[in-house]
């Protein structure tokens, strides 16, 4: 990794250690705010204005730009403690606040514009970038839908938060995704229905449609007998979304 990249990993890291229960999944904000491991955080992407992401190797861009992400979410969560509803969250990912290059980004800009192909999110017509953006010159090369569970934005639904390694990208992809199923998947019925987070139902396209939905998260369910009432049902299996919960995750 490039100096830069592992200053900001070991910064993140740095935070999660100091801040964070355990998993990653629930945070000490008001000392976040005034530590030492936040601003090192901030400093960190400061010095991001000078630095040319393609000094990031290809098979480490996507690692770079899901921890950029998150650094982002909580070098400035203390905004989203503030937010009072969902809408004044998502304006949170709306704005720019991050700048790489000579380029500034918004939390949306780096999730739906670089990592998932500048696709449009979920209720938008457009895509966060024109076609002549020059941003997307940085896209990583391939798609992973499972970087949907990599990606940290501060509330009680969203995947825990990690840090991730170009060098281990894949295992370190697996291991989040299968762990955000374990947690957050039901069968009901005796295999009749699957309830899954509406983050799936959000990025249904990006999982193959509903079905590719349930071959992802039946592929990672750990109980046997469960996966056995699924595939008894050849395919007819209903799928159902639970409520985000958007509420700080905090501890």
């Amino acid at each position: 990794m490039s100096d830069m990249e592992t200053q900001l990993a070991e910064a993140l890291e740095g935070v999660r250690a100091a801040h964070f229960d355990g998993r990653g999944a629930a945070c000490d904000y008001p000392a976040l705010a005034a530590s030492a491991e936040r601003a090192r955080l901030a400093v960190c992407l400061d010095e991001l204005g000078s630095f040319d992401i393609r000094r990031v190797q290809i098979p480490a861009q996507m690692a770079f730009w899901i921890n950029l992400f998150n650094a982002g979410v909580l070098r400035d969560a203390v905004e989203l403690r503030r937010a009072a509803s969902a809408r004044e969250v998502q304006a949170f990912f709306e704005r720019p606040r991050l700048a790489l290059g000579s380029y500034r980004y918004s939390l949306d800009d780096v999730e739906h514009g670089v990592l998932r192909g500048n696709v449009p999110k979920q209720g938008a017509r457009r895509p966060p970038m024109r076609r002549e953006d020059p941003r997307l010159e940085y896209m990583p090369v391939l798609f992973d839908e499972r970087m949907h569970f990599a990606l940290h934005s501060a509330c009680r639904s969203s995947p825990p938060l990690r840090v991730f390694d170009g060098g281990k990208l894949d295992r370190q992809f697996e291991d989040s995704a299968a762990d955000y199923v374990r947690r957050n998947v039901r069968v009901e019925g005796n295999g009749k229905a699957i309830v899954v987070p509406r983050l799936f139902g959000w990025f249904a396209e990006d999982f193959g449609g509903e079905r590719g939905i349930v071959d992802f998260v039946v592929a990672r369910i750990d109980d046997e007998k469960l996966v056995e009432m699924v595939d008894r049902r050849l395919g007819s299996v209903k799928l159902l979304y639970s409520d985000f919960d958007w509420r700080l995750n905090a501890r």
